[in-house]
């Protein structure tokens, strides 16, 4: 079963290379199956405090449980992707 959430999260990396670009915490994480920024702000303009920006996620049940009882995260809504979508 995969689910589909929008999750509030902080992101991490110094984006001084591709292999540490910003990134959400989250993907560090959790094991996500994707995953889109719809907080729509470029991220040289995310301010450092509070650090935090707005992912739609899609993950499996398990995975959106864990996060759902991390306080390090606060997830915004989530909801079952139908079978004949994926």
């Amino acid at each position: 079963m995969t689910w589909s959430a929008g999750v509030l999260t902080a992101w991490t990396g110094s984006a001084t290379s591709l292999a540490d670009a910003h990134r959400p915490q989250l993907l560090d994480d959790y094991d996500i199956l994707r995953f889109e920024d719809i907080t729509r702000q470029d991220a040289q303009n995310l301010q450092p405090d509070p650090n935090l920006y707005l992912i739609q996620v899609e993950c499996e049940a398990d995975v959106l449980g864990a996060i759902e009882a991390d306080a390090d995260y606060l997830v915004l809504w989530s909801e079952e992707i139908a079978e004949e979508m994926l």
